[in-house]
């Protein structure tokens, strides 16, 4: 199931755990991502929303529930000072700028990643961030800044742990406060990645804007339109999201093979293959020629034939790849004949001219 963000500034850690207790009367205590209205009985806890990410010109902006991130994208959590009391109650809290009278080397923060998706973790560091007037911060704020790893492959990641800060690692690991920070990412940089489409229950997918798609719980047997180009009828129920993404650009280099043929091709990225059989339909010409293309040239389709009802061509498949339609039989690559060119003994070149 796909997770939604979820930030959860969670509560009380056991006494023995603590480092606050050691804090003395107008002690500083830097504390991860709270609210300046918040905080004033420790046990307290509430629900937190001061997580951000950074956008391309590094600003922070706000993070939205449900959001798909990037790997390589950062987000960044504020960073509070609060001020011991001699009854353990906080007396002043406020954002970490850089007006306080505290030092940045006096703030360390720790990780403790959840093993999500085979162990996946993120790098955790300390910076100042600028913070142009999101939810009433403004302003350059000391803040948790997290970078989402790489995501080389072709599915969605999570990424899950608790972040924490404190005046030496130990106390950072150790804090009585700290947030939840649970983040869904694509590979890296690759957006037709993205889910263009949650909880989808079937309609049209766009080329360029569709990526991993996740189907309707409640789904079974959809229609799955591709544009113009295609029509997959498939039985969806239980079936786990797949990369979806699909084009129909020209293979020069394919095409040379064939080069008495007028070709088009039709190409699933991410080669997904379903749980179950399902009946997929290439709208083209009832004269065209329908093949699957392979690594060496271009392959039969078994059950290949033209529907009448749907004006398309029809077979039965579970995994959808590449095609390649023709306006004529492709029943033999272009041959190219290879030169054998022989040098004189002053060097000058003389063709082979077949003789």
């Amino acid at each position: 199931m796909k997770k939604t963000l979820a930030l959860v500034l969670a509560g009380v850690m056991a006494a023995g755990m603590t480092t606050t207790a050691f804090a003395k009367e107008g002690d500083m205590i830097p504390v991860v991502g709270v609210d300046s209205s918040a905080w004033v009985d420790l046990g307290d806890a509430t629900t937190n929303n001061d997580v951000y990410v950074l956008n391309d010109e590094g600003d922070a902006v706000d993070l939205y529930r449900g959001e798909t991130l990037e790997g390589g994208d950062q987000l960044v959590i504020p960073i509070g000072l609060r001020t011991e009391a001699d009854d353990e109650k906080w007396a002043s809290y406020d954002w970490f700028k850089r007006s306080a009278d505290f030092k940045t080397t006096n703030v360390d923060a720790y990780a403790d990643w959840d093993d999500v998706e085979g162990d996946v973790e993120a790098d955790v560091d300390t910076t100042w961030i600028d913070y142009d007037n999101v939810n009433g911060l403004d302003g350059y704020i000391y803040s948790v800044i997290i970078t989402l790893p790489e995501n080389d492959g072709d599915k969605l990641l999570d990424l899950v742990g608790d972040i924490s800060v404190g005046r030496t690692p130990s106390a950072a690991r150790n804090a009585k406060y700290f947030v939840t920070v649970d983040v869904t990412f694509g590979p890296d940089g690759e957006d037709e990645y993205y889910p263009s489409n949650t909880n989808f229950d079937g309609g049209l997918l766009e080329m360029g804007h569709t990526g991993i798609v996740s189907f309707d719980k409640e789904a079974d047997v959809i229609d799955i339109e591709f544009g113009d180009d295609a029509l997959f009828t498939v039985d969806v129920d239980g079936q786990s999201r797949l990369n979806l993404a699909w084009n129909v650009t020209f293979d020069r280099e394919f095409a040379a093979k064939y080069d008495y043929a007028n070709l088009d091709f039709l190409t699933f990225e991410g080669t997904p293959r379903f749980n179950r059989t399902g009946d997929f339909y290439i709208y083209a010409d009832e004269d065209a020629f329908i093949y699957k293309k392979g690594a060496e040239g271009v392959e039969e389709i078994n059950g290949l034939e033209w529907d009448e009802d749907y004006e398309a061509w029809h077979f039965r498949t579970r995994e959808l790849g590449a095609y390649v339609i023709s306006d004529v039989e492709l029943d033999e690559q272009t041959v190219t004949e290879d030169k054998d060119d022989t040098a004189t003994d002053d060097g000058k070149v003389n063709p082979d001219t077949g003789r």
